[in-house]
């Protein structure tokens, strides 16, 4: 894996921990009528998204098992269209879809020996 596609590798890692551990303990109750908590988590699931959007093709393909296409268009989302959000679907994918995540992303970082 070549420099720059394990910065983004891991600047994925680093803003989906940080999804975790600001939806751990809240319901979804609590997430829909708390418009500042929505807004500690768009921001890092954007980031996630944006860095993913950076990860070069070559490694895409090598890492198939990764949502690629849902994570960029959560990104897009995000950035682009955040009047219309879906904050359950923002919820879903953190509770659900964020820990996959995190462990696939630890497992490649874990495994992979930058290029140089």
């Amino acid at each position: 894996m070549n420099e720059k596609d394990y910065y983004h590798f891991k600047s994925m890692l680093n803003f989906a921990l940080r999804v975790q551990k600001r939806i751990a303990g809240i319901s979804m109750e609590q997430f829909l009528t708390d418009e500042e908590r929505q807004d500690l988590i768009l921001y890092p699931i954007g980031q996630v998204g944006e860095h993913a959007s950076n990860v070069s093709e070559v490694s895409r393909d090598k890492y198939h098992e990764i949502l690629w296409n849902p994570i960029i268009s959560i990104r897009n989302r995000v950035f682009h269209s955040y009047e219309n959000i879906d904050m359950r679907i923002v919820y879903k994918a953190a509770l659900e879809h964020i820990p996959v995540l995190i462990s696939q992303l630890q497992d490649i970082i874990d495994t992979e020996v930058v290029a140089n």
